[in-house]
């Protein structure tokens, strides 16, 4: 704007002390007209073009204050990140001592395991031995079980003897008072017979002698 004044001015000099030149003149005006013209439009696009420069500018510098905001939550980030990373460098150490807490505890029951196979197999030795032993009384039940049914047989037929034998002896016993009495009454009668016959020898000695 200050290059428009400056040539009008200068063209107004030109006219007044150049007069004769008019010619010349006038075509310089119509000059300066298509400059100022020109100038005009070059103002309105270089104000077009400091517009979009200026939207540019407040879009690069928005970009820049998200970039920046975008590189300190990073930062953020980041310095979270270290502690983080700290921490769980903390929580790994912790977590190896618990891993060798682990281990040792896993070879201590290891070890428990193999003492207790080796009770387990004494144990299932014994049990071995025991359904053995099983096995053997089983026999020995069987065995026990026949000869117990044949002692029973042998009862029974002791029983069956015995009360045949208790009836026989109830026969005898009932023949033997029978004979108890007969023999008591033959024995009377041997009495009698006796005495008839000591009686009847005395006399017979005593006539005998009186005969002589």
């Amino acid at each position: 704007m200050v290059m428009v004044k400056f040539f009008v001015s200068l063209s107004i000099i030109l006219f007044f002390t150049r007069a004769a030149w008019s010619q010349e003149v006038k075509s310089q005006l119509e000059q300066m007209n298509t400059n100022a013209v020109n100038s005009e439009k070059n103002k309105e696009n270089y104000e077009k073009n400091q517009k979009t420069a200026e939207q540019n500018l407040k879009t690069i510098d928005d970009n820049l204050k998200t970039l920046s905001e975008q590189r300190n939550q990073i930062r953020k980030n980041s310095k979270k990140a270290d502690q983080n990373v700290l921490t769980m460098g903390k929580q790994e150490l912790q977590i190896q001592e618990l891993v060798k807490k682990e281990k040792v505890t896993i070879d201590t029951e290891k070890k428990q395991i193999e003492q207790l196979q080796v009770k387990m197999d004494q144990v299932n030795k014994n049990i071995k031995k025991r359904d053995e032993n099983l096995l053997a009384y089983k026999t020995k039940l069987e065995t026990i079980s026949k000869e117990k049914e044949e002692w029973l047989n042998q009862k029974k037929a002791a029983q069956s003897l015995e009360k045949s034998i208790d009836e026989k002896e109830k026969l005898a016993q009932t023949d033997r008072g029978e004979w108890k009495k007969k023999a008591q009454a033959y024995s009377a009668e041997v009495a009698k017979w006796k005495n008839e016959a000591n009686e009847n020898k005395a006399l017979h000695k005593k006539y005998e002698k009186l005969n002589k």
